[in-house]
């Protein structure tokens, strides 16, 4: 699933996921799997962030 996104699709789409979620006459029933499929792009996100990080500190440390 998110792991064929770039991190701008994942973000793009938990972005679209999270205003769905809080809107106020979004059905209850569905909430659920959204919240779900939101945290997985939560966690891609984070990896992807991490794992830029982490390339950044060895072409620093390079220097």
């Amino acid at each position: 699933m998110a792991d064929k996104m770039t991190y701008k699709e994942a973000l793009e789409k938990l972005e679209r996921l999270v205003e769905t979620i809080e809107n106020p006459d979004h059905p209850l029933d569905k909430i659920q799997a959204e919240v779900a499929e939101a945290m997985k792009l939560v966690d891609y996100c984070k990896r992807c962030l991490d794992s830029t990080e982490q390339e950044l500190i060895d072409i620093i440390d390079k220097k």
